[in-house]
């Protein structure tokens, strides 16, 4: 069997971004194998064999791979098989995660990003302490579950928000649901000691001119401004509205700010992320958070900024 892969994409199915980038990559004739994580390990197979002292050979569904990039995009958990038992299900996927980024990471390759980089800063108390340490300005922040805290915070600080401590989805009832930054009311105060169930990011709610999205490509940014002041839904989270017509423009960011994110990319070991910042009416930048396999396809979609062929040329960058 002759290993020829030049990329390789750990994704899903289901993801556009990726769509795009494969896409893209075909046109300038690269070899590209794309796994989609959900396919594992129910429909289909993966091996890591170290008969070599000095290597590893990885093989997706009998094929073998040797990839000079690896981009570790998204994984998505598989569908529980119909007659399998629960804690047989939850048993296959933990030694499945186990074994298949056991496996990536014996590959010598560039990493976009590396799994134990996006690990670490999916964390937001992690990302939070890191921005001040670059010298990116933060919201004043509470992560607790203890009511009385919170109350506390809440008398000192004012106006304030509450979001999810990591990502806000869930499932109930077979049916997904999202959890976004909400402003707290005076209905969650009087109820704060449903609190306890879970520790939540409380924090000062900054004022806005316009929220920004900075994508961050192997060195190179990508900023956009949402103006999100314009409608209602999307005041506190834009993510929130359903106004496909938002407006977005393309912003150009201070060098010293540029300068900040560039160290804390650099510090969370992240070749991509997607930042979000607020900007304030004074024009001050606020620094909220970044995720490392954020989406963007809509911004290239609407202002034409191109990142996605900027990931592409990283991937096939010696």
């Amino acid at each position: 069997m002759t290993p020829d892969l030049e990329v390789l994409i750990v994704s899903t199915a289901v993801d556009a971004a990726t769509d795009e980038v494969v896409r893209i990559l075909g046109e300038r004739g690269t070899h590209v194998t794309r796994m989609n994580t959900e396919d594992l390990p129910f429909d289909g197979s993966l091996s890591i064999d170290f008969q070599s002292a000095s290597s590893t050979t990885l093989q997706y569904n009998g094929k073998a791979i040797t990839a000079r990039s690896i981009w570790y995009r998204r994984v998505r958990t598989p569908p529980k098989p119909e007659k399998m038992d629960s804690g047989i299900y939850d048993f296959c996927l933990r030694e499945n995660r186990a074994a298949m980024l056991g496996g990536l990471m014996t590959q010598q390759a560039r990493w976009m990003n590396h799994p134990a980089a996006v690990w670490q800063a999916e964390f937001k108390p992690f990302q939070l302490r890191a921005a001040q340490n670059v010298g990116l300005g933060i919201p004043k922040t509470l992560v607790s579950n203890d009511p009385g805290a919170i109350a506390r915070a809440q008398a000192q600080l004012g106006s304030m928000i509450v979001k999810p401590a990591r990502s806000g989805h869930f499932w109930q009832g077979g049916e997904e649901y999202a959890i976004f930054t909400s402003a707290l009311t005076t209905e969650h105060l009087d109820s704060l000691e449903d609190a306890r169930w879970t520790p939540s990011i409380y924090q000062e709610l900054v004022p806005k001119e316009v929220d920004v999205r900075v994508t961050f490509v192997g060195g190179k940014f990508f900023a956009a401004a949402i103006h999100s002041q314009t409608d209602p839904a999307a005041a506190i989270d834009w993510r929130k509205t359903e106004n496909a017509g938002l407006p977005h423009s393309k912003i150009e960011l201070p060098d010293p700010l540029l300068e900040r994110l560039q160290r804390l990319m650099a510090l969370l070991g992240l070749e991509f992320g997607c930042i979000d910042l607020v900007k304030t009416p004074r024009g001050e930048y606020v620094f909220l958070e970044v995720n490392p396999s954020g989406q963007w396809l809509w911004l290239d979609d609407q202002l034409d900024l191109g990142i996605s062929a900027a990931v592409a040329d990283w991937l096939i960058t010696p």
